[in-house]
């Protein structure tokens, strides 16, 4: 669908999972406000593999969607070398903040 190829978020009905298929039923969630603050986590990360090429560009891409520039991994490292530390570093990131979703998700409510 066209409309939704750049949504950051989709609503979908709380009864569809991956591998179903679509059939009528329960409609979407109401969209959320965008005005509000959400749960969502972003990381941003940008590369660029010689001196000659520039990173602002794709920084200042990520810092008009809320992501400062201190808070993205970015690096300069040739196409030959195999390990991007900064790359590394960004999806340990992003592993930890999913381990930590899940077991706040799943630890019982002290209310």
């Amino acid at each position: 669908m066209p409309r939704l190829k750049k949504a950051l978020r989709v609503p979908t009905p709380a009864d569809r999972s991956p591998g179903q298929p679509w059939r009528p039923g329960t409609p979407p969630p109401a969209p959320i406000d965008p005005d509000l603050p959400s749960a969502d986590i972003r990381i941003g990360y940008a590369r660029c593999s010689a001196l000659g090429q520039e990173l602002d560009s794709q920084l200042d891409a990520l810092a008009k969607h809320g992501i400062p520039r201190d808070k993205i991994f970015s690096e300069k490292v040739s196409t030959r070398i195999r390990v991007r530390p900064k790359f590394e570093e960004a999806l340990r990131t992003a592993r930890e903040v999913k381990a930590h979703a899940t077991a706040a998700s799943s630890s019982p409510s002290t209310r």
